[in-house]
């Protein structure tokens, strides 16, 4: 069911001989989880997913045949330290090509790693294509597991978990069981089963309890499930579901929690996923807003209009919504996300109007005709993208190209952060002047900022 979650069209070119399909750009899912390998390494698994659409294919000897080359890399935050990187190839064949729009390509990959702070990047390209890639990047701290201490290891959001037999030409095999990842780690209307993954090191106790629980990004537990165990044990498999089909969309945690049976945890483990249920309502108020809204602002729009949309609201987004866009594809389920996304903004809701909304647009109006260059739109240029974020500045000192000295500009908010500059520089004189300097938090600052204007 998760598959449906992509719908990306395949296209097919007929040639003499060969069949190949029109590409699209590629978008790559990744996620890990750290497992006890030895006294002095963890065991780290990545798990990674694209459609297999994103692909070209020929044909041969009956067969359609394509393949990716994929790169794992990990880097240690200590800089002393080498990184440590897997390269790989990923045969692709099928039969037909009957829905292959809908197919994922999940696969795993495994490092034997010391505990530590890590970058992980994994890279996916086409390898008929080499245009056609992607790259998936994001911080993880490895942890130590030891089986003298009661711990979790990581958890492993799946979309199938089932006993089979031992298979070791199986990449998902382990502990008796086929475990699946979902690596988008999205759930709801398609897919509406969470299922986990994860091991349990070190129990001392006769008898105990395993408590899942669903909690929301407001910090209220919207799921919960409780097992009884028994018995001490080094190690354990611990694997359960958690149906969500009626949750509304948003942000989620899975916190698993051990214990002894009066409730006193002794450890516990969470992970963070999404949940998608665009027939899911709020409330009733929310739901009527929800549909005036998206037959006034998004009815009519096409899915490339929608994310146009969601690029110029890209500002403003947070990590978990621009995760979430990722992971969703269809016209229908774009709107109802933007919907949500502006409504949850919305600065007086007991207005019939989205103050909030309609202010944002009109920066990105005005951004649009007065920053634009010939390369892009002006809301994607530097002076566009502060403007819309932080507003028109109280004050804008224009400095024309001179004999010794490129164009420059120099923006300043007496109101915001108790006084803020923005310098903005032509250096390649066709008048799309960059940020090179800022006062305001998490902007780039760069105090001699005056040497870049000079000509010579």
């Amino acid at each position: 069911m998760k598959t449906r979650l992509l719908t990306i069209l395949l296209v097919c070119l007929c040639t003499v001989g060969t069949t190949s399909f029109a590409q699209k750009k590629m978008k790559l899912w990744a996620d890990a989880a750290a497992f006890r390998f030895d006294d002095n390494r963890s065991y780290v698994e990545m798990y990674y997913a694209f459609s297999r659409s994103s692909l070209a294919y020929s044909v041969t000897d009956g067969e359609f045949r394509g393949s990716a080359l994929m790169t794992a890399v990990f880097r240690p935050a200590a800089t002393e330290t080498a990184p440590v990187s897997k390269v790989w190839r990923v045969p692709v064949s099928m039969k037909d090509t009957a829905g292959v729009a809908s197919k994922m390509l999940i696969g795993k990959v495994a490092f034997a790693v010391p505990p530590g702070k890590y970058t992980l990047t994994m890279t996916a390209r086409d390898e008929a294509v080499a245009a056609v890639s992607d790259t998936a990047e994001f911080p993880y701290e490895i942890r130590a597991f030891s089986l003298r201490n009661t711990r979790f290891s990581d958890i492993e959001l799946c979309s199938s978990i089932q006993k089979i037999e031992p298979d070791s030409s199986n990449i998902f095999y382990k502990n008796t069981l086929e475990v699946i990842p979902n690596p988008p780690l999205l759930y709801g209307k398609s897919f509406p089963v969470v299922m986990y993954y994860t091991e349990l090191y070190g129990s001392d106790l006769d008898a105990s309890i395993l408590k899942a629980e669903i909690v929301s990004a407001y910090g209220s537990t919207v799921q919960s499930k409780t097992h009884r165990k028994s018995g001490t044990y080094a190690s354990r498999v611990e694997v359960g579901t958690m149906n969500v089909g009626n949750i509304a969309s948003g942000v989620y945690t899975l916190i698993l929690s051990h214990g002894d049976t009066t409730g006193v945890m002794k450890t516990s483990q969470s992970k963070r996923f999404y949940i998608f249920n665009p027939d899911v309502a709020l409330d009733t108020v929310q739901a009527q807003r929800t549909a005036a809204s998206i037959a006034l602002e998004f009815a009519t729009m096409s899915e490339d209009e929608l994310d146009t949309q969601f690029s110029m609201a890209i500002y403003i987004a947070n990590s978990d919504e621009r995760a979430m866009w990722k992971s969703i594809s269809g016209a229908e389920a774009k709107k109802k996300f933007l919907t949500k996304f502006w409504t949850d903004r919305d600065s007086d809701p007991a207005t019939p109007q989205n103050e909030y909304f309609i202010e944002y647009m009109k920066r990105v109006q005005y951004c649009t005709g007065q920053f634009r260059t010939s390369y892009r739109p002006g809301w994607k240029t530097d002076r566009g993208r502060i403007y819309i974020t932080y507003g028109a500045p109280d004050y804008i000192q224009r400095n024309t190209m001179e004999s010794d000295t490129k164009a420059f500009e120099t923006w300043t908010y007496d109101n915001i952060q108790s006084g803020a500059v923005c310098v903005f520089i032509d250096k390649g004189g066709f008048n799309e002047l960059q940020l090179v300097h800022s006062t305001l938090r998490n902007e780039m600052s760069n105090p001699e900022w005056q040497q870049q204007v000079k000509t010579r």
